[in-house]
């Protein structure tokens, strides 16, 4: 596996009030964004964050070839499973075992877990691909696969033990996070067709559905429940947000196009991407 530390490369930017998008108009929460680009790459994404505040995820370089990255003590880490044409690494436990996915040379993608050097391949049982999107300190996997008749599911995995589970009523589910008491959030494909984040606590489910919103998907939720992820409002823009037991928070990066928001510790640190006014992606960390 190929490994690759450079040195830091971020910008800081101002502080950035958002107002609260259901509750009084007096209540704001303040951020501070943080821009983050692995040097070299034409575009960067973070997905994950511990509760130390490393930060996995993955970037394209000038080459327009996929790696995973590691952000750790002001320092990347490229991150490749080996022979693969293409890496992602999307979740990172508090010990550094790291969730993600790789395409191999066939231009299949399988799950992968571990700590940097020593990746181990996993498959759903049956599946045509596998991606592994996020990890919890109990060392349980969240994330997607695909049937042989092209639909999407979601499965938790424990060990070797796999299982398969969809959003009642709906289709093409994808788990794309996980926190230590198993909650899970993700997306489905609604009787409309729309996407609609959702989380599932205790084996119910829930809709999560930001004001103003005509899509949305739950990426990320932490120790407290508090869930972050990306909608869409009727103007068509994507635009972050931050649910505290159904109070929402818009979180969009200064000046961007557009924004997710892709993961939260216990701290509350929210880490995402955004793609600003020439369509490049960039990632952020933003705190409070």
């Amino acid at each position: 596996m190929k490994v690759r530390r450079t040195l830091l490369a971020v910008f800081v930017f101002a502080v950035v009030s958002m107002g609260l998008a259901n509750i009084s108009a007096g209540a704001q929460t303040v951020f501070t964004f943080t821009q983050l680009d692995v040097p070299g790459s034409v575009s960067t994404e973070a997905d994950g964050i511990n509760g130390s505040g490393d930060i996995i995820g993955f970037f394209v370089d000038s080459a327009g070839r996929q790696h995973g990255f590691l952000f750790q003590h002001a320092m990347f880490t490229q991150l490749d499973f080996p022979g693969a044409t293409a890496t992602r690494t999307a979740g990172i436990t508090n010990s550094g075992v790291i969730a993600g996915s790789f395409t191999d040379a066939a231009g299949v993608q399988h799950g992968l877990v571990g700590r940097p050097g020593a990746f181990t391949q996993f498959d759903f049982p049956g599946s045509t691909s596998t991606l592994g999107l996020s990890i919890n300190n109990s060392g349980t996997l969240v994330g997607s696969f695909n049937d042989a008749a092209g639909q999407t599911h979601a499965f938790v995995k424990q060990g070797d033990t796999f299982q398969q589970f969809d959003f009642p009523g709906g289709h093409n589910t994808i788990a794309f996070g996980i926190n230590n008491h198993d909650d899970i959030v993700g997306v489905f494909t609604n009787a409309a067709g729309a996407s609609q984040g959702f989380i599932r606590q205790r084996g119910i489910f829930t809709q999560i559905r930001p004001p103003r919103s005509i899509s949305s998907v739950a990426f990320g939720v932490n120790i407290m429940g508090l869930v972050v992820g990306s909608f869409t409002d009727p103007l068509g823009i994507g635009r972050g947000f931050l649910d505290n037991a159904g109070s929402f928070t818009q979180v969009n990066f200064p000046g961007a196009a557009s924004t997710d928001a892709n993961g939260i510790n216990s701290s509350g640190t929210i880490i995402g991407d955004f793609f600003d006014n020439a369509g490049v992606e960039h990632g952020y960390i933003a705190v409070h």
